[in-house]
């Protein structure tokens, strides 16, 4: 007799053990708790981070009291309640002794939803936002380090104004963090110092103990401090520059001015902003090592460094030659600055980019694709990896005309394996697919096509200023609450990349998938019985 197939199960039934499994998995998270803690890496990175982050709101509400500003209290209730929660959550957690790279990535994407939600909080809290909407995406720019806003500058107290600030530089630092001391040991995702390819001269830079990671950070501190001082001496005023030599260094782009650089109407100023940005779009393990061994030729046999400067330069050039005006000495200081701040993702705003010919806007949006060097605090895809895209073409352009050549992809001295390549095309592949589906919600939302589409990619490179508007600095503006909740989506996705979200989410649905297979077996065997 053959047995009948197993009739496919209702939607009752699929929420009935849904919701079984629910309980059951509600129970054993309680009974874990009730035997002391909880094997979670997300729990001990999210009760990490609101620990870690909740000082800078206590050193910013003291600030803005100092100064007589209204949000110190604000503040500092809100940096206590953050505390207490990231205290607790350590309490009841702890990190597993196994745990799977799907785990981890997921680890690594609550971090910085956690730290999301504290800034979010931060915003909401002061009054600095109105909505939650607008909390949500102001929280983003921060966090991933975009210049893009819906607040003037001025109206900000100044606790708020130096939370924003150090929140861009800490961000910063937690990336050099990522990026160079821990994902290059994993080989996934792309995320690793060198772009997602496993180069010899990268692998070199990678730091192998915690004293180097400490020295890198002690660089970019350092950094920031000769920034500060330069821009003093510039002219800018003393808190003036201590905040910009924070979002410089660290690619933010934020500024105590609604003019951004370009408010201060200063030659000397905008050139130490031009060095501080393409200091920041260069790849810091390379300038430690550089500086530490005194050996500045490492810069010039960087391929990579000379690709960089090498762009920037033919860039400079190009949008010269496409302006209806005889080149003067400002004209050069201000393509050099748009320039500069493309293609390192900072977003400063100085002179007028409206006056900007065609090809120099689609030029300035190719550069923040593009973006920094591997292993910096820039946004964008990197350097690196388009290096490698090149590469890549070209071999199969020449495999079209000799189909049996067997051909490798170096770059320098070294070989670049499939696996790297696919990883660079998937990666590329996806950023486009979230652009897409970007473009269509901004424009849904009101923007047209050549705003929604340059703002896409301005907020995915981590930039903030676009085209298609009146003026760079109005996209957010102009977007209501879908847009604001989609430009936030993106920032994110720029800066943490899109592998490890997906990985994450695969992470997450794959114990319901497990348990929804086992059932399902499980149903099937009775069903033959």
């Amino acid at each position: 007799m053959t047995p009948k197939p197993p009739k496919r199960a209702t939607l009752p039934g699929y929420a009935q053990r849904l919701t079984g499994w629910i309980l059951s998995r509600s129970a054993l998270l309680l009974r874990q708790l009730s035997k002391g803690r909880l094997e979670s890496a997300i729990g001990v990175t999210v009760g990490a981070v609101w620990v870690l982050i909740a000082p800078l709101f206590f050193v910013c509400g003291v600030i803005d009291w100092l100064d007589g500003g209204p949000d110190a209290v604000a503040l500092l209730i809100s940096g206590l309640v953050i505390q207490l929660v990231g205290f607790f959550i350590l309490r009841v957690s702890k990190f597993p002794s196994t745990l799977p790279v799907a785990r981890l990535f997921t680890a690594f994407v609550g971090g910085a939803l956690a730290a999301l939600i504290a800034a979010t909080i931060a915003h909401f809290a002061t009054g600095v936002a109105p909505t939650i909407d607008v909390a949500l995406v102001e929280a983003s720019a921060t966090v991933t380090g975009t210049n893009a806003t819906t607040i003037e500058p001025e109206t900000v107290s100044l606790g708020m104004m130096l939370f924003r600030s150090l929140g861009q530089w800490l961000a910063a630092a937690a990336v050099i963090v990522v990026l160079v001391r821990i994902l290059p040991h994993l080989g996934v995702g792309g995320l690793d110092a060198d772009g997602g390819v496993a180069t010899r001269s990268a692998r070199r830079l990678a730091p192998r103990s915690s004293s180097t990671m400490v020295r890198l950070l002690t660089l970019y501190m350092g950094l920031t401090i000769l920034l500060a001082i330069a821009y003093f001496s510039a002219g800018m005023p003393f808190v003036d520059s201590v905040i910009h030599s924070l979002t410089t260094i660290s690619s933010g782009g934020f500024s105590s001015h609604s003019g951004s650089i370009g408010a201060f109407d200063s030659p000397a100023i905008e050139w130490v902003a031009i060095v501080g940005m393409i200091t920041a779009g260069t790849s810091l393990p390379l300038m430690f090592r550089a500086l530490r061994r005194g050996d500045l030729h490492r810069f010039v046999r960087s391929i990579e460094f000379r690709t960089y400067i090498g762009l920037i330069i033919t860039a400079v050039v190009a949008v010269l030659a496409w302006s209806d005006k005889w080149p003067t000495a400002d004209n050069l200081r201000e393509t050099f600055f748009w320039v500069t701040s493309a293609i390192s993702t900072t977003g400063y705003v100085a002179g007028n980019l409206s006056l900007a010919s065609y090809g120099s806007e689609a030029l300035l949006l190719v550069l923040m694709v593009i973006g920094g060097m591997s292993a910096s605090v820039a946004g964008g895809f990197k350097v690196m990896r388009f290096m490698v895209l090149g590469r890549y073409i070209g071999r199969e352009l020449r495999r079209s005309i000799h189909p049996s050549a067997v051909e490798k992809i170096h770059l320098g001295k070294s070989s670049i394996g499939e696996v790297a390549l696919a990883r660079i095309i998937g990666e590329l592949f996806l950023a486009t697919m979230v652009i897409l589906a970007m473009v269509l919600l901004f424009t849904a939302d009101g923007l047209n096509f050549e705003a929604a589409f340059s703002f896409a990619i301005s907020a995915l490179s981590n930039v903030g200023f676009a085209f298609g508007l009146g003026g760079p600095n109005e996209h957010l503006q102009a977007l209501g609450a879908v847009g604001h909740l989609s430009g936030a989506l993106l920032m994110l996705i720029g800066r943490v990349s899109v592998t490890p979200i997906l990985v994450s989410l695969g992470g997450i649905g794959e114990p319901l998938q497990r348990e929804v297979r086992r059932w399902r077996l499980t149903r099937h065997e009775k069903a033959v019985r």
